[in-house]
């Protein structure tokens, strides 16, 4: 695959393979638990290859990540991560293929940002840009001075990837004697392609972007149902839904100012066990955000967001609070002429108290070499976050750059 990419790139930019810019990264990374057993939660290592042209108006690139893992042999794969195509002409272009699409001016945060899934096989504890996954689609554009229109389409569906029962943050639904039944992903027909798109304006000052989406929610929902025996079965259930929203990001001094919001049309979520004969739930739904970044000067970065999810007509059959509010904070700080990167970054369930932590130092030995370590630290009872509690861990990284 890869000497075929490679002939096709030279073949298609005039058969010159010296201006193809070759680059990428090898990294390691191991966690443990901090109590009970110590077992580790993660050790495995990557090698990410990189392949770029440039060509007047053409642009090409992708990506090849080989991984070999060893806590989830499973996992350990050489797959494609992005492979597209790129035009920018004087007022259009276009990007086809495999890519990473974000929307939003959140920060780790998915209000309008849900093209793109998730790779949650290690819930949060991945950097944020290894958790949000490619797919494969068309982006057409047309712009002007201050000015932009993105026109989407996602002719293949592509969910989060979920942990198995044999991943340490996964639930083995055997040992409760529960079946978890196959998800019914929406097929490849023409019927039931994404589509949308995002209008950006770029005033004095101010950014201003509108967007609508007609999707899927990428997270499933799922649905309860009982065999003849009386053996309880979950389904995995994947449903359309939509949304238009509005976000904004504006400088102020030492500061900028963010914000972002949408509503979303029938948007469906999973009914209390107690209920299951209720099936899927369809709500419409207010999902918003507003966050402040402050960078005070000699290389801090403060952030703080907040953002909640209102389900309009509620009923206490939904297996979610009415309204679902998260906060985040993170400080981050550069020392020894920038060599050194202490930073924190944090999750916070503010209705049900319980939070997620991740504080790392990442110290630059090289232009070329990383070591980084850090501590995720989860708190609570049974909630998105304290479910993992037992997965509080200490991890460490190294990353070489070439």
């Amino acid at each position: 695959m890869i000497i075929s990419l490679l002939f096709v790139t030279s073949f298609s930019f005039g058969q010159n393979l010296d201006a193809m810019q070759f680059r990428g990264f090898v990294d390691t990374y191991h966690a443990a638990q901090i109590s009970h057993s110590n077992n580790f939660l993660a050790s495995r290592s990557r090698f990410r290859g990189e392949m770029a042209k440039l060509n007047g108006n053409s642009y090409f690139f992708a990506s090849i990540n080989a991984v070999y893992n060893s806590t989830l042999p499973e996992l350990s794969q050489i797959q494609f991560r992005e492979a597209f195509m790129e035009y920018s002409g004087n007022h259009w272009g276009f990007k086809a293929g495999r890519q990473i699409i974000i929307w939003g001016k959140a920060d780790g945060l998915k209000i309008t940002d849900v093209i793109s899934p998730m790779d949650l096989t290690e819930f949060l504890a991945q950097d944020y840009d290894d958790i949000r996954m490619p797919v494969n689609g068309i982006v057409l554009n047309t712009f002007g001075n201050n000015w932009k229109l993105d026109l989407v389409w996602i002719p293949l569906f592509e969910s989060y990837l979920l942990p198995g029962a044999n991943n340490p943050w996964g639930i083995d639904y055997s040992e409760f004697g529960v079946t978890l039944d196959e998800a019914n992903e929406p097929e490849f027909n023409l019927s039931n392609i994404e589509y949308g798109g995002k209008l950006s304006f770029y005033l004095s000052g101010i950014d201003i972007d509108i967007s609508a989406l007609h999707t899927w929610n990428k997270a499933p929902v799922y649905s309860y149902s009982y065999d003849s025996t009386s053996a309880l079965h979950i389904k995995p259930e994947h449903h359309r839904m939509g949304f238009v929203g509005l976000g904004f990001s504006k400088a102020l001094n030492a500061f900028i100012v963010r914000g972002e919001g949408a509503f979303n049309f029938d948007k469906s979520f999973t009914p209390n066990i107690n209920d299951y004969d209720e099936g899927i739930l369809k709500r419409n739904s207010i999902n918003y955000l507003v966050g402040i970044d402050w960078y005070p000067g000699s290389e801090w970065t403060i952030t703080t967001q907040f953002s909640d999810e209102y389900i309009m007509h509620y009923t206490n059959e939904i297996d979610l609070p009415e309204h679902s509010m998260i906060s985040t904070f993170g400080i981050s700080k550069k020392l020894f002429r920038s060599t050194l990167s202490l930073s924190t970054f944090g999750y916070i369930d503010i209705k049900e108290g319980e939070f997620f932590k991740r504080t790392s130092a990442d110290y630059s030995v090289s232009d070329n070499i990383h070591i980084i370590g850090g501590v995720d630290l989860f708190y609570g009872d049974e909630g998105t976050f304290g479910q993992y509690e037992d997965n509080s861990q200490m991890w460490i990284k190294a990353k070489f750059n070439f």
